[in-house]
């Protein structure tokens, strides 16, 4: 850039839930070092929702769910044509390469995916990492030449608020306006980030024995871990798969409290403002997508020596035992939860 100031930014993380989250401390942290600049963000069109009403946007661009290469020529043409002063690639992979590729009017800066020492970790359980940057951070970094400085606000998430109106009659129609509700979310992208669906469900009858209500949140994939937490808990308001990502991050926003995998609802949590309670199993802090928040709390067993198997989870235990999730008893989650402050 030299000393030229920007007059057009775009963005590109195309998936998924927890990433895009964790890019706002940027978008905003952009925002506030160049005011008057455009600053646009390319996303996936089933993601656009979690950051389509982020006030420091100009406008976010979307590629389709399931876009092909006549989709990806096209949207690199549509780049071109914007002239962007400055590209900052989020996510690279081979898509967001194709899409920066032949941008001859701006500077393209990438994120640094710390790929060899992940490789490492994962594969030989040598820790080259040191000192532990939180994915967050990483994407400042991309843009760190561009004089910003990181304000440690955290992620953020705007909710219309006629979406929480909504959200809140819905969950009212379930019980009491005076209960406090904690909300649980069962599923993760891969099973070696889910803790034991039954130690969900006895989680759900100390939750509901203490006075809340308890809300299941989810998508359609966790319908069936739903019906299980919910069974033999009539209290349980299951809303799996009836909710949009905003929705969904509105009941986050009406919890008290979020129990939860690593996974993209821990990230929503947060970014609106309510602490969690994370189970971790094959994937570690090191990776870093660790939660923020100072009242968060993360359970996890450092004593299995497999962690981690995967830096973004497996579909099954490669060693048939699953420790690092089954040893995670439910009343260590349950002291955590009622133990951790509020908000």
């Amino acid at each position: 850039m030299n000393s030229r100031t920007p007059q057009r930014i775009l963005l590109i993380r195309l998936s998924s839930i927890g990433d895009i989250v964790l890019t706002t401390p940027l978008v905003r942290l952009l925002r506030k070092r160049f005011p008057d600049c455009e600053i646009d963000y390319l996303t996936k069109s089933r993601f656009k929702e979690l950051i389509c009403h982020h006030p420091e946007l100009s406008r976010v661009l979307e590629f389709p769910d399931h876009g092909r290469s006549a989709d990806l020529a096209h949207m690199r043409k549509m780049i071109r044509a914007r002239r962007y002063d400055l590209i900052l690639d989020l996510h690279k992979n081979l898509r967001s390469l194709f899409l920066t590729a032949l941008q001859n009017n701006g500077t393209i800066r990438r994120l640094k995916k710390y790929g060899f020492r992940r490789f490492l970790l994962v594969k030989t359980g040598i820790n080259l990492y040191g000192h532990i940057v939180p994915v967050y951070k990483r994407y400042l970094d991309v843009a760190g030449q561009l004089g910003i400085e990181n304000d440690q606000l955290g992620t953020e998430l705007y909710l219309p608020d006629e979406t929480v109106v909504n959200v809140r009659e819905q969950i009212l129609q379930e019980g009491s306006e005076q209960q406090k509700i904690i909300a649980l979310a069962p599923g993760a992208g891969f099973a070696t980030k889910r803790w034991p669906v039954e130690r969900f469900r006895a989680l759900a009858g100390q939750i509901l024995a203490h006075g809340y209500r308890c809300c299941v949140v989810g998508d359609q994939n966790d319908r069936e871990l739903a019906r299980q937490i919910c069974d033999g808990n009539p209290g349980c308001i299951d809303l799996t798969g009836k909710l949009s990502l905003l929705e969904t991050a509105a009941v986050l926003a009406l919890s008290e409290k979020v129990v939860c995998n690593d996974s993209g609802v821990m990230h929503i949590a947060e970014a609106v403002g309510t602490p969690v309670v994370a189970m971790f199993g094959s994937t570690v802090r090191e990776l870093g997508f660790f939660p923020l928040r100072p009242q968060s709390r993360v359970i996890e067993n450092r004593d299995i020596r497999c962690r981690p198997c995967s830096h973004v989870g497996r579909h099954h235990c490669p060693r048939g035992h699953f420790d690092c999730m089954r040893t995670l008893a439910t009343e260590r989650i349950a002291s955590a939860l009622f133990e951790a402050g509020k908000r």
